[in-house]
C-alpha cells in the first residue's frame, strides 16, 4: 500500500488516468449507464440552449426589419436638410437611416406597381410625395422613446412606426428568454438529480471495496482519487459523445430545412446560427459539466463510505 501511494506521489497523474479506467472497466454496466444518463441530460441542456440562442437570432432578425418611416417637412431643403441629417443620425437607438427623395419614393411605388405604374406617370410633374427617411431601430423596447426624439427635431412632419408590432416581438423576446432561462434551469436541476444517484449507486456497489482498503491503512484521500479520476473520466466521455450526437442531430436538421419546399423553412434556416460558430462554448460548457457531475459527485458520495 505505501509502494502504490508512492507512486500516486511520484506519477499521479498517469496512475489515476490508469485507474480511472480499470475502474471503469470493471463496472461496466454502471459506467454505461451513468455515461447514458449523462449524455441524455446534456443533449437535453444543449438543445434548450441552442433553441434559446436561435430564437433570439429570428427574433432579432424579424426586429432589424422593422423600419419607421420619417416624413419632412416641405421646406426642409439645402443646407438644413444636411443639418437634419446629423441631428437624426446623432439620435441614439438608430442602427441605420437611409434618406428618401420624393422622386426615389415615386419610382418605388411605380415599380412596385409593376405594369400598373404607368398610371402614376402624370404624378412625375407634380409629386405629392414629401422627402422621408427609413430608419431601423436597435432596441425596439426604446422605441417610443426614440420616435418621440426624432419628433423633437425642426423639419420633421411626422413619423410613421409600428408600435404594436415593436411591443409584439420585444415582449417575444422577453418571454423566449425567460422562458430558456427556465427550462434549463429545470433540465440542469433533474440532471444533477438522475446523475448524482447513478454515481451514489455505482459508490454503493463499490463500498466493500472502499472498506476493504480502510481497514488496510489507505488514507482518506489515497481512496477517494481513483473515484475522482473515474468521475472526471465519466463526464469527459459523456460530454463528448454528447457533444458529437448534437452537432449531428443539428446539421441533419438544417439540412432537412434547406431541402425543404416550404418558404418558411428557407427563411428560418438563413437566420439560423451555425454550429461551428458556437460549437467550442457549447463542447467547453459540456466539458465543464460533465466533469464537475462526474468528478465532484463520485468524490462526494465517496466520504459516506470512509467512515468505517
Amino acid at each position: 500500500m505505501a509502494r502504490l501511494e508512492a507512486n500516486v506521489r511520484g506519477s499521479s497523474f498517469g496512475y489515476l488516468i490508469k485507474e480511472g479506467f480499470r475502474n471503469l472497466r470493471q463496472n461496466r454496466a454502471i459506467s454505461v449507464a451513468a455515461i447514458g444518463v449523462l449524455v441524455a441530460c446534456l443533449l437535453l441542456v444543449g438543445a434548450s440552449l441552442l433553441f434559446s440562442m436561435n430564437i433570439n437570432s429570428l427574433v432579432g432578425y424579424f426586429e432589424s426589419q422593422n423600419e419607421i418611416v420619417i416624413f419632412l417637412d416641405d421646406s426642409v431643403s439645402g443646407s438644413r436638410l444636411t443639418r437634419l441629417d446629423d441631428e437624426l443620425r446623432a439620435v441614439g437607438n438608430i442602427s441605420s437611416a437611409t434618406f428618401v427623395s420624393r422622386e426615389e419614393g415615386l419610382e418605388t411605388w411605380m415599380k412596385e406597381l409593376g405594369d400598373d405604374g404607368t398610371l402614376l406617370e402624370w404624378l412625375v410633374e407634380d409629386n405629392p410625395l414629401q422627402n422621408s427617411y427609413r430608419v431601423v431601430i436597435t432596441d425596439l423596447s426604446k422605441m417610443d422613446e426614440t420616435v418621440d426624439e426624432i419628433k423633437a427635431i425642426r423639419g420633421v412632419e411626422s413619423v410613421s412606426a409600428s408600435s404594436e408590432v415593436a411591443h409584439a416581438v420585444t415582449g417575444l423576446k422577453q418571454a423566449v428568454s425567460l422562458g430558456s432561462l427556465a427550462v434549463i434551469g429545470i433540465l440542469a436541476a433533474v440532471s444533477l438529480c438522475i446523475v448524482a444517484n447513478t454515481i451514489r449507486i455505482t459508490v454503493f456497489n463499490r463500498r466493500k471495496e472502499i472498506s476493504i482498503m480502510k481497514y488496510v491503512g489507505a488514507t482518506d484521500t489515497f481512496i477517494r482519487l481513483p473515484f475522482l479520476s473515474e468521475g472526471v473520466l465519466l463526464g469527459f466521455l459523456s460530454a463528448t459523445i454528447a457533444f458529437f450526437l448534437l452537432w449531428g442531430g443539428y446539421e441533419a436538421l438544417l439540412y432537412w430545412l434547406n431541402d425543404s419546399a416550404l418558404e418558411w423553412a428557407t427563411l428560418i434556416t438563413g437566420q439560423l446560427i451555425p454550429f461551428k460558430q458556437v460549437a467550442l462554448r457549447v463542447y467547453l460548457c459540456f466539458l465543464a459539466t460533465g466533469v464537475a457531475i462526474g468528478g465532484v459527485g463520485s468524490s462526494f458520495f465517496v466520504g459516506k463510505y470512509l467512515k468505517v
